[in-house]
């Protein structure tokens, strides 16, 4: 067997491969225990630098002591080799733990959050950003605190931005919009992928992942998930942290209280059905969103290398089950049983509307991204917006798009269609919980926009087929506009 460290290691198996390395069980011959070791593969034309550095910032790592941190024991360069021997944790990441039994209860991940936090917390005092937070790199062991590992690639406040060796490390998905931005490192970057992970935690699914690199990018840019099997203090604490703008982001005491919070609610299991995994539909104008990924693509200049155990994401999330009642004011009462009482509304929420044939919309079948500007207002016999109601939203328009969903995923098979209540429950969840969330930032929001919440009736909800093709529309939108009616003249949501 291969040995390394002048034969005080002796590499056992691999435990796992990715595009940053191996990771090998391996026996300390010295104190006689199990120990990780990860090889790192770099590009030759980096090896260079990029080996000094990590050997740098690992040493500083080492130095963690936390109960939430996998620690580094030892550091060894042979041959041109870098090797990172660490503790030997025996348990399932986060991934593999999701995979495996579905969605957290919202107890179980607020224990996590809590024990996530504090390791963060213990690196950033340390001054160093982790820079790959993410379900892969969270050990999740049966009794004792989770650990997040992989601290090799940490990168310390003072240090050089390693993309000026032309290398982006790190998992898109988990990657704060600033920092794919090009912003300085800061531990805002820890933060944002923290409430990635737990959204995955308590979801099982990753909120941003999509088909490739730049749709995940593009995601992250513009897209605000929202929690459906999470609530409370979770819900505020995942949406919270993915605040776009760090200024708006949590801080630390902020997200310990939230978490405080979560604890001391009454456990809930989330449903055990689960849908297959859907990619994201695709824009209306598939240039539009195609050239915006591009843009992102071209202005980060890196080459994105997916760190180790990346691996496929869980199955999508299952049909949520909210407490949540809508105003008898805002829902028409022709449709709508008025035994429906409200906990959570926003006053600013004009009446549900449905589309599909017979519907208020007759035809709404256009996929969108959120924050997309169009001008199109939704109004009973409103058409379809054509490719020209796509403008700029640094100019005059009359909606925002806040968001876009599938009340359903399973498009071609042919499914009962829910209670409209049932689907007015959820969207409007979706929709109030965007408008009031930090995803739009505006002064008054309540006494200056208005939102709207559409629905697919019976007929957009049958499968038809068309050219061929069996298809269904049971998509729900959410809308923003003006209050009084007139025109925005620069974007609602948060850039």
């Amino acid at each position: 067997m291969r040995q390394i460290g002048s034969g005080r290691y002796t590499l056992v198996r691999e435990l796992g491969r990715g595009g940053m390395g191996v990771v090998w069980l391996a026996e300390d011959t010295v104190l006689g225990r199990p120990v990780a070791v990860k090889e790192l593969i770099v590009p030759e034309s980096e090896r260079g630098p990029y080996q000094e550095r990590v050997l740098r910032e690992a040493r500083i790592a080492g130095r963690l002591a936390n109960p939430g941190i996998v620690r580094v024991y030892d550091l060894i360069r042979e041959n041109d080799d870098t090797f990172i021997v660490m503790e030997y944790v025996q348990a399932p990441t986060l991934t593999e733990l999701i995979e495996r039994d579905g969605p957290m209860p919202v107890t179980k991940a607020a224990r996590l959050a809590a024990q996530l936090l504090s390791a963060l917390e213990a690196a950033h005092e340390a001054g160093i950003v982790h820079r790959d937070v993410k379900p892969g790199n969270v050990m999740v062991p049966a009794k004792d605190s989770a650990k997040l590992t992989d601290f090799g690639i940490a990168q310390s406040f003072e240090d050089p931005r390693l993309t000026t060796t032309g290398m982006l490390i790190g998992s898109p998905a988990y990657m704060s919009p600033e920092r794919l931005e090009g912003g300085e490192v800061s531990p805002g970057w820890d933060l944002w992928a923290l409430g990635a992970t737990l959204f995955f935690a308590v979801e099982g699914f990753s909120a941003f992942q999509r088909a490739n690199t730049s749709a995940t990018m593009l995601a992250v840019m513009t897209e605000y998930p929202q929690p459906r099997l999470s609530h409370g203090p979770m819900a505020q604490l995942i949406m919270g942290l993915l605040a776009r703008d760090p200024e708006h982001r949590l801080s630390t005491h902020r997200a310990r209280t939230l978490i405080d919070e979560a604890l001391s609610q009454e456990p809930v299991d989330p449903p055990t059905n689960r849908l297959a995994p859907v990619a994201k539909p695709k824009n209306r104008k598939p240039l539009y969103a195609a050239s915006i990924a591009v843009v992102l693509v071209a202005a980060f200049v890196v080459a994105v290398v997916l760190s180790m155990n990346s691996g496929s994401d869980p199955s999508a999330a299952p049909r949520p089950t909210f407490s949540f009642t809508v105003p008898a004011s805002t829902v028409p009462t022709s449709t709508v049983p008025t035994s429906m009482t409200a906990q959570a509304t926003s006053k600013a929420m004009v009446p549900v509307m449905t589309h599909g044939p017979g519907g208020d919309i007759p035809d709404l079948s256009g996929a969108m991204i959120s924050g997309e500007c169009l001008n199109w207002v939704p109004k009973k016999g409103a058409k379809d917006p054509d490719i020209d109601a796509d403008v700029g939203c640094y100019g005059p328009h009359d909606v925002e798009v806040l968001e876009q969903d599938w009340a359903n995923r399973e498009l071609e098979k042919e499914v009962p269609y829910p209670s409209f209540e049932k689907l007015v429950e959820d969207t409007t969840q979706m929709c109030t919980r965007i408008f009031l969330s930090e995803a739009v930032p505006v002064p008054n929001k309540e006494e200056t926009l208005k939102f709207w919440v559409i629905v697919p009736n019976t007929e957009a909800w049958k499968v038809k087929t068309n050219d061929g093709y069996r298809m269904s529309n049971r998509l729900t939108y959410c809308f923003v506009g003006k209050a009084d009616g007139s025109k925005l003249t620069e974007p609602v949501m948060a850039r």
